[in-house]
């Protein structure tokens, strides 16, 4: 975090100027960051989306509750810089929780990086916010052929969470918020293991956020710089691994296919800057995905049976629409497209693409990504790295 505080104190002290006519409040730290400590209480259901949650299961239990107990450490812009007057609110940072399902599932544990920012404010001291998680949580009692047949939710130990929710968030007093919404939750290992049906869950939240160096009241709302619109141009590589199931017989069960498969693809992503927060544009997909298409001989189902078509049929290329949110150091890309080139057997439906992207360093970023396929059926992650010509924004 020391790292993170120096950029920020740089950043802070480059762009603490006046904007055109705009004017920082004398008493107002523009290089300072807050720092922001939060506990938060999640209780909820569980989504029956498959069998075994509804009683299909060793015990015939029907599986409802769901709940976490976080910890989380965020840090914001500082008060009155350039940063925190277009960002209303932004804060990013790290966390861990601690969830409690039923000993079928496990009660397993996260650690994720979030971020959350103000949408608008109703009164003086309330707000309405959103949050968004990405991490990893360990600990669930998976899938075995053996010893845990019936679980075809879970099929690692270590899966994929991704959170999103609402909040209200009362400012009590400088140091102290209390915070009241809705989240929900998806927990999956990207089809990196199988069965892969993947958990979602829908709860109530309450959490206390303390602050260290935040004031109140907020200091006045700077004039923001204008937005010069641009077009700048994202090229990504990626790759992953995926295990696969298939309808070998047409009958509608699904049987998994032997051994782990490679993907890799790579996209060029043109996009209209449009203002601070949002991007717009299209773009063309590649990937090759040496899982797809691949059949039985004789229609036996067998590891001695299967079938490898051309690497051709197992290539395709397409064309998506795209669309970005822009916050400080993370870009959130959705995208739903077809492909053109190629586009028979595992490739003929429409995809989808939710992908986070995170800048590291002058126009460099990671992307973490998940292709969905007919709008339902998970496909395979996409972990790559990336590189943006003529971006012009400042941070």
């Amino acid at each position: 975090m020391a790292v993170t505080a120096a950029l920020w104190t740089a950043a802070g002290s480059g762009l603490a100027a006046p904007a055109g006519k705009a004017d920082t409040p004398p008493d107002t730290d523009t290089t300072r960051l807050v720092h922001r400590i939060e506990a938060e209480y999640t209780t909820g259901g569980i989504l029956h989306t498959n069998g075994y949650l509804t009683g299909e299961n060793a015990e015939g239990r029907v599986m409802n509750h769901a709940s976490t107990l976080a910890l989380k450490y965020a840090f914001m812009p500082p008060q009155g810089s350039l940063q925190a007057a277009i960002y209303r609110g932004a804060y990013q940072g790290v966390g861990v929780s601690a969830g409690r399902f039923n000993h079928l599932l496990g009660n397993p544990v996260s650690a994720f990086v979030f971020q959350g920012a103000r949408i608008f404010t109703p009164a003086r001291r309330l707000s309405l916010n959103y949050e968004w998680n990405l991490g990893l949580t360990f600990g669930w009692k998976p899938y075995d052929a053996e010893t845990n047949p019936d679980n075809r939710i879970i099929g690692s130990n270590v899966t994929a969470y991704i959170a999103a929710g609402l909040y209200l968030c009362y400012r009590v007093t400088p140091w102290l918020d209390i915070n009241a919404g809705i989240n929900a939750a998806h927990y999956s290992n990207g089809n990196t293991s199988y069965p892969n049906a993947g958990l979602n869950t829908l709860g109530a939240s309450l959490s206390a956020a303390c602050y260290v160096g935040r004031r109140l009241p907020e200091p006045a709302r700077r004039t923001l710089p204008s937005f010069r619109r641009h077009v700048s141009y994202d090229i990504t590589v990626f790759g992953a691994w995926r295990r696969r199931g298939a309808d070998a017989m047409g009958d509608g069960t699904i049987y998994a296919l032997p051994g782990t498969y490679a993907v890799a693809g790579l996209n060029f992503n043109p996009m209209y800057n449009i203002n601070h927060w949002l991007n717009a544009g299209v773009s063309l997909d590649a990937v090759y995905d040496r899982s797809a298409n691949l059949y039985f001989e004789s229609g036996h189902i067998s590891a001695a049976n299967l079938r490898r078509p051309p690497v051709r049929r197992q290539m395709a290329a397409g064309l998506s629409a795209r669309a970005e949110f822009v916050m400080p150091y993370f870009t959130i890309n959705l995208g739903v497209g077809k492909n053109v080139i190629g586009a028979h057997g595992d490739f003929s439906n429409i995809y989808q693409i939710l992908a986070l992207k995170v800048n590291v360093y002058k126009g460099s970023f990671l992307h973490i990504g998940y292709c969905l396929d007919g709008f339902k059926n998970p496909n395979y992650l996409m972990l790559g790295i990336g590189y943006r010509l003529n971006g012009k924004r400042k941070w």
